[in-house]
């Protein structure tokens, strides 16, 4: 749950619009902004890696998250580290943060089966020691 607030905390910081279907709706007396798309597919991944000190292993890694997020399916992206925070209730364990916004699932699906992706996964466990993923829509 604290994830998947923190991704759309990150979403709103970075984004102001997602296509024509969406609008930013402003709440009354407040600067809080509600992102209104309900087909909007959210796709946010933890990484954790197996060698975080090895400069050889990060490179490698950072180049595999550029080349992915070049996948014309993606509108929005954010790459991302754990941010300078210490709550109990912040986990800032995992070394990247990825975080992916389509149009729709179909997008979404048309991205995990892209080549690009599948060469990113066989990297990606080449170097991970875990990763985690949350996926949301809108309601």
């Amino acid at each position: 749950m604290t994830r998947f607030l923190l991704s759309i905390i990150l979403l709103l910081t970075f984004y102001t619009g997602i296509n024509s279907q969406t609008s930013l709706n402003k709440a009354d007396n407040s600067n809080t902004k509600e992102l209104k798309n309900n087909t909007m597919f959210v796709h946010h991944v933890f990484f954790w890696l197996k060698e975080p000190n090895n400069p050889e292993a990060v490179n490698r890694f950072e180049k595999a998250l550029a080349e992915l997020v070049t996948i014309e399916s993606i509108d929005h992206y954010y790459l991302g580290k754990p941010a300078d925070t210490r709550r109990d209730i912040i986990d800032s364990s995992y070394q990247y943060s990825l975080l992916v916004v389509f149009k729709d699932k179909k997008a979404h699906d048309i991205y995990q089966e892209h080549p690009i992706h599948n060469a990113f996964r066989k990297i990606n466990k080449e170097l991970t020691a875990k990763v985690l993923i949350y996926d949301s829509v809108g309601y």
